[in-house]
This record gives structure tokens, sequence and C-alpha cells, in this order.
């Protein structure tokens, strides 16, 4: 975590009214804060993930239903999914995907499903709103933001959060 992060982390953990959390601050049980931050937030917090593997978009695809309204741009599918992952974080990736399957609805819903994920409560402390197709402010999986800070906080993280808003 940056300077900046460890004291919002900081401030929240002071901020929390968590019972448990109170206690373990007052104990100095760092593990236990870990712990919880780290579980997913309740309520759900929404996040695009980071990558979407093209094996499990091809999973979903709606070859059905939905193949002849994109049969026309395998191109640009192909070129979307080139990589071998799909990152739906920036607004260009997620408008493209809205362009490719303009006429897939089924498709591009399945897709937009397997591109978010619940976060954690620490991630849930650095998530930013953002717009286009499966985004938004995370309240909902299909209006998910991003988490501008992703993984798993350690001891070191809560120690310094800690110390970095000690009064």
């Amino acid at each position: 975590m940056t300077p900046e992060q460890l004291v919002t982390f900081g401030t929240a953990i002071r901020a929390n009214t968590d019972q448990g959390i109170i206690d373990a601050i007052a104990a100095g049980n760092n593990t236990y804060i870990r712990n919880w931050y780290n579980q997913l937030a309740s309520p759900d917090v929404w996040v695009l993930q980071q990558d979407v593997s093209v094996d499990d978009i091809v999973g979903v695809i709606d070859w059905a239903t939905d193949y002849a309204a994109f049969k026309d741009d395998m191109t640009a599918v192909q070129f979307l999914l080139s990589n071998g992952t799909y990152d739906p974080r920036t607004p260009n990736a997620r408008a493209a995907l809205n362009e490719v399957f303009s006429g897939a609805a089924n498709t591009k819903a399945a897709i937009l499903v397997l591109a978010t994920r619940k976060a954690t409560y620490a991630e849930g402390l650095f998530i930013e709103e953002t717009t286009g197709p499966g985004g938004g402010d995370g309240s909902v999986q299909g209006q998910s933001a991003i988490a501008t800070w992703v993984g798993e906080v350690t001891n070191v993280d809560v120690r310094e959060a800690l110390l970095a808003t000690a009064t």
C-alpha cells in the first residue's frame, strides 16, 4: 500500500464499529484485524476483474442465440480477446465489448458477469466509480466499480496503517 492508502486503511480501522475490531485494536491483535479485512465485504461490494480468460469467455458465449449477431464481427472479437485475457476495467475495453456484442445480449451479459467479483473489506476501501457497460459504484454486480488496490492485507499493512494514524 502507498503511504496515502495506509492512512486511509488506518482511518477505516480506527473508525470501524465492529466490536471484534475495537477489541483487536485495544489488544494489539493485528492478525484478527487482517483476517477481518480480508473477508468478503458485507454488504457486497462488486468490482471488475483485472482479467477474464478467453477460455472462460468462449465458455459463456451463447452460440445458439447470439452467434448470428456477431459472426460478421469475428475480426473484432479476435482483436478484443487476442492476448488471452480480457481486462474490463478501462472504459474503452467495456465500450468495445458493448459494440462487438451489441446484438448479442445474452453473451454480453454473461461476459460482464464473468468480469466481476466481490471485493474484500480492504479492497472496498479503495474503489472508484466507473461508467459504461457493467460499470458503476459497486453496489450491485451489474454496476461494478474498479478496485484501485487489490490483494490481501498483511499484518505489516495493519501495523503500518495503525502507525500512520496514531494519535
